[in-house]
């Protein structure tokens, strides 16, 4: 595909069809022509960080959530993503800063909850788990997916002396 053809804004919504489909090849080729165009984009620096967290290029991921949020700090999907990023880094004190970040501004954020939970409760702070998973499960709709898995977290904290919580991975 001749990408010189196309606007920023067809290339854009072309690469979010393809990371969509889980083509990531194509939508990254589409978005690092975009990043040598110097186009400065907050959807491209989201879709940019999106990709290399599933390819586990977190260096790379947290720099572009970061670029976007110095741009737009209210984000709070892109927030809890950079979470996600320094929690998949081992870096537990940036991703529950990020996470607090969006605790701030929407103390009922489902994702948020949950993985500051699961994170608190590998950290052995089971009570203050515990206190995170019930808020979510009285707050978010219950068919929400965080809240069934906050449900089977909470089962099995009371089911099992020694836990340690199956976590989701990035994205």
């Amino acid at each position: 595909m001749k990408l010189e053809l196309f606007e920023a804004d067809e290339l854009i919504a072309l690469a979010a069809i393809n990371l969509e489909k889980e083509e990531l090849g194509p939508a990254l080729e589409i978005l690092n022509y975009l990043k040598q165009q110097k186009l400065e984009s907050d959807e491209l620096d989201s879709m940019l960080g999106s990709i290399y967290a599933k390819l586990q290029l977190f260096d790379k991921a947290a720099r572009h959530y970061r670029a976007l949020l110095d741009r737009s700090p209210d984000r709070l999907h892109e927030k809890f993503q950079l979470g996600m990023v320094y929690r998949e880094m081992n870096d537990t004190v940036s991703a529950l800063s990020y996470w607090e970040q969006v605790l701030e501004l929407s103390p009922d954020y489902p994702p948020v909850l949950f993985h500051k939970g699961t994170l608190l409760l590998i950290n052995n702070d089971v009570e203050s788990a515990k206190q995170l998973l019930i808020h979510l499960i009285d707050v978010a709709d219950k068919d929400n997916y965080y809240v069934e898995r906050a449900l089977e977290v909470l089962d099995e904290i009371a089911n099992t002396a020694e836990l340690v919580p199956e976590i989701d991975s990035v994205h």
